[in-house]
């Protein structure tokens, strides 16, 4: 065979195999510590009521969407609205939930379990800011709330923006180069408010996004080894299952 011609086939057959990621990068349900405005990194809790709603919601939203993976943080509340999110969805055949250290929460340090309130006041102290626009007029806060963290943290074991966005990409780029093979697909990630909004920051900051609703869906393409982010925060889908579930009653 002819080399120049057995190239070209090969080059096909590798563009025919690697195909356009969607992944649907959703935030878990409500947990305890989320509804008593506790600071939840690495520290976990059991979804609420209203939490459990809200995944079956974005679960029926979802139904009709044909996944080819889901994966989900190895932390109970993303695994477990992950799993809700399964067994609602009647698109997919034979899901199988694969979860993942790498996309954990952002760690804390000694604020995880401690209200809200303390960890923000302390890092707006820190950085010498009287309020939330302040501090991103000045700096680049989703950096920076993670810095000052690490920073304010005796125990030294909070992680630092860097550490905490270098495992998260790696953790993503995996995920997307192993399911762009076979043409691509979508993809179900279940994660958390915070490392949600430094990868969105991350890979465009246009977005600016301060506040993620629990199950709330951002889209991103991973095509050609880039990500493009195509909405944020998309609470549609638990809208649209909300709607599906009022008929059947």
């Amino acid at each position: 065979m002819n080399k120049n011609r057995s190239r070209k086939l090969g080059e096909n057959m590798s563009n025919k195999c690697n195909g356009k990621v969607i992944l649907y990068l959703m935030r878990h349900g409500q947990t305890i510590l989320n509804k008593a405005r506790r600071t939840q990194g690495w520290c976990d809790a059991v979804l609420t009521k209203e939490g459990i709603e809200v995944a079956i919601n974005a679960g029926l939203g979802l139904s009709d969407t044909n996944f080819k993976s889901v994966y989900s943080s190895d932390l109970g509340r993303a695994a477990t609205t992950a799993g809700i999110v399964i067994k609602e969805n009647k698109a997919s055949e034979h899901l199988e939930l694969r979860k993942l250290e790498g996309l954990r929460e952002v760690y804390f340090g000694k604020y995880e379990g401690e209200h809200e309130e303390i960890m923000l006041r302390d890092i707006l102290s820190y950085l010498n800011v009287s309020s939330f626009a302040e501090a991103e007029e000045k700096y680049d806060f989703q950096k920076e709330y993670c810095n000052v963290c690490a920073t304010l943290d005796e125990t030294n074991e909070a992680e630092n923006y860097d550490s905490a966005i270098s495992r998260v990409m790696r953790t993503m780029n995996a995920i997307c180069s192993e399911n762009a093979k076979d043409n691509g697909g979508n993809v179900l990630v279940v994660a958390h408010g915070g490392i949600i909004r430094l990868i969105i920051d991350h890979l465009d900051k246009s977005f600016n996004i301060r506040e993620m609703d629990n199950a709330g869906i951002s889209k991103i393409i991973y095509e050609d080894g880039k990500f493009t982010v195509e909405s944020v925060n998309d609470s549609s889908y638990s809208e649209k299952g909300k709607a599906i579930r009022n008929i059947m009653v």
